[in-house]
């Protein structure tokens, strides 16, 4: 892809996972969605996370829905307050994970698509993460990063000549430490389409521990990529707390 040329990113779907449960925040989310839990501002993470794909130039967006969903489509609507789109995959009745969830939008995804965690706080900026994903004629490529919570995530080892992803260590794993070829499974990713012939439709399936380890072992080409600013999650309260701080310190930086 000559960098050159103009890319119309609004061409790629989006798709964010809403449907997560959040027990662990539930002592403290007073019946919220995840998603809807207020970051800074006291705006909603998921409303964070949209605003910074759309000022990249993205604007179409799939949410998948399980946990109270009338209070994230009452909120959002179909994105035009936002001036975006958003479609809904009601899995109201059956809660598919991370994998199931994008196969059961199928019909909706573009044929690159971008997939994103939606209890992950980020700045991650996709553009260059597409140019690279494209170039290598990759699969699947994972947004890496060097996490303090390395118990709770999955490690991808690469090779450092290329950020081709060489094995996958998927939860519970032994690694306490990340070195120059090991990194963070970030919940943020690049995805050409192809990869859903390889997930069921209508079951719960998840992306991390069965899809990805099911790719590398058949040989297909994965990779990382670590941009210069990170990520956290908001899996806990204590976590959460660490986010709206983390949040508010890096937007500050940028602003």
């Amino acid at each position: 892809m000559n960098p050159e040329i103009q890319i119309n990113y609004s061409k790629y779907k989006v798709m964010i996972l809403g449907a997560g449960l959040g027990t662990r925040l539930s002592s403290i989310a007073n019946g919220l969605p995840k998603v809807m839990m207020p970051i800074a501002y006291k705006l909603p993470l998921l409303e964070h996370t949209i605003r910074l794909f759309k000022n990249q130039g993205f604007n179409q967006f799939i949410v998948n829905l399980h946990y109270s969903p009338e209070k994230i489509t009452s909120y959002f609507g179909d994105g035009s307050r936002l001036g975006v789109s958003i479609s809904y995959s009601d899995e109201t009745n059956l809660l598919l994970n991370t994998a199931g969830a994008i196969k059961k939008a199928v019909s909706s995804l573009s044929d690159t698509f971008l997939l994103a965690y939606g209890d992950i706080v980020h700045f991650t900026d996709f553009r260059p993460i597409l140019k690279f994903h494209q170039d290598r004629d990759s699969m699947l490529t994972v947004i890496l990063n060097r996490s303090d919570n390395l118990q709770n995530v999955d490690i991808a080892e690469i090779d450092p000549e290329n950020n081709q992803i060489i094995k996958w260590h998927f939860r519970p794993h032994d690694i306490h430490e990340l070195n120059s070829k090991l990194f963070a499974n970030s919940g943020l990713y690049v995805i050409s389409k192809k990869v859903l012939d390889f997930i069921p439709p209508n079951i719960s399936k998840n992306l991390d521990s069965e899809i990805i380890p099911a790719l590398l072992g058949s040989g297909k080409k994965l990779y990382g990529f670590v941009p210069p600013i990170g990520t956290l999650d908001i899996g806990s309260p204590e976590r959460y707390e660490l986010a709206k701080q983390w949040y508010f310190e890096q937007n500050q930086k940028i602003n």
